[in-house]
């Protein structure tokens, strides 16, 4: 066998790998990330199954629990004890992280979709189309993003489907921004002229060869609003402007607001509701920090 004959069954034995793969393989190999992972999946397990793992009803109150004025900690029987009204806080912090999750996928879906229709209109077109709608992306970012929910939520109305178009409308110029300047990036590349060149029409290239070259910081930023959004959403509950009946709901920063008279003589109330937060956006942003590093060529040799 000759030497050329002997690199080519070589090179032919590597199988080609392609970018998301090795951006998997990094991915797995980062500490932080594999830590984000685990937190996120213990947030995913316990939203999914509040069911099987809950000890009592969320919603069933047990006023004889209530001892003095205040309410017992944890316990063999209430593992993080009970709240104000006598209700298990173990079973309530598991069914919080249901409304938790399904708002801030909602949320994030509802800004992202819009998002990505603007940028990359606005990347691809440019123009007049171009400054109207980042004009209108920067007055929304103008607004600090939990002031823009608190008032889109004031304006709606309290609600589980209120709050997640709120904080998802929020998320809208964060999306189109990015997006668009990497549809800029990308619009003079070689492999765009080369489509143009054979006459593939705009649309078929915007959505088969820019975009797809395009959304990995997309996705980084996707990971990083899902921790964002839960925090929105717990300020909204603290707030007192987020679902429509706190009590029947049980959600974490409605948890806290409960409690804030009692953190002296019972800080378990607001210690575990809002430790569930920071495990919950630690490990978004563990993975959102994670996936930048991967999908980042200037990072990968860090």
């Amino acid at each position: 066998m000759s030497v050329a004959q002997a690199e080519a069954t070589e090179v032919a034995l590597e199988a080609p790998s392609g970018l998301w793969r090795d951006a998997w393989y990094r991915l797995i190999r980062n500490p932080g990330a594999i830590v984000g992972l685990l937190f996120v999946l213990v947030f995913v397990v316990a939203a999914i199954f509040a069911p099987l793992l809950a000890t009592h009803d969320p919603v069933e109150q047990n006023l004889l629990l209530i001892a003095n004025g205040c309410c017992p900690g944890p316990s063999a029987e209430h593992y993080f004890g009970v709240d104000l009204l006598g209700r298990d806080l173990f079973t309530r912090i598991l069914y919080g992280a249901r409304y938790s999750l399904l708002i801030g996928i909602v949320s994030v879906a509802i800004g992202l979709s819009i998002g990505l229709v603007l940028g990359a209109i606005a990347g691809y077109v440019g123009g007049f189309v171009d400054s109207a709608i980042m004009r209108v992306m920067d007055v929304m970012l103008a607004i600090p993003g939990l002031l823009l929910a608190i008032g889109i939520v004031a304006a709606l109305g309290p609600g589980l489907r209120n709050v997640m178009i709120a904080v998802g409308l929020a998320n809208v110029p964060i999306f189109a921004r990015l997006l668009r300047g990497s549809v800029l990036a990308q619009r003079e590349a070689d492999f765009v002229l080369a489509a143009r060149s054979v006459g593939i029409k705009r649309p078929q290239i915007l959505f088969s060869h820019i975009i797809p070259n395009s959304i990995s910081p997309v996705i980084v930023q996707g990971t990083l609003a899902m921790a964002t959004a839960i925090i929105d959403v717990a300020g909204l509950g603290f707030l007192g402007i987020g679902l429509e009946d706190p009590d029947e709901t049980p959600e974490w920063g409605s948890m806290l607001t409960e409690v804030n008279e009692y953190l002296q003589v019972a800080p378990f109330l607001a210690l575990i509701p809002g430790t569930a937060i920071v495990i919950s956006v630690l490990g978004f942003n563990l993975i959102g920090d994670g996936l930048r590093e991967a999908l980042d060529p200037k990072l990968r040799g860090r």
